[in-house]
């Protein structure tokens, strides 16, 4: 699970499609892109919060520089992912309660 490719390909997958939900602007599938957007970031947060996690308990049983010298990378990267996915949904989660009280 803390493999670099899987670590952070995952979450650079689901940023491209974010990206490419984000610019496609359909009159069909207007009202469901705000819901698809919001399920992609919460699926983000939800992935990189269990990296991190996970490399939480990997540092408990270790140390800092030894996870850093069997991975190659820190565990602060780890958060990026994280509070990127948190900001876009906080962000979604505002936009799509706002499209729901102008319908009603």
């Amino acid at each position: 699970m803390l493999n670099p490719l899987f670590a952070f390909g995952v979450p650079a997958a689901l940023m491209v499609a974010y990206i490419i939900l984000f610019f496609t602007r359909k009159k069909k599938t207007n009202d469901y892109r705000r819901f698809a957007l919001t399920l992609i970031a919460v699926f983000l947060t939800t992935f990189s919060y269990q990296v991190y996690n996970y490399s939480q308990t990997i540092v408990s049983l270790t140390s800092v520089e030894s996870f850093q010298k069997n991975f190659g990378y820190s565990q602060g990267r780890l958060i990026v992912p994280f509070l990127l996915g948190a900001i876009l949904t906080v962000i979604n989660v505002y936009y799509l309660f706002r499209q729901f009280r102008k319908k009603e």
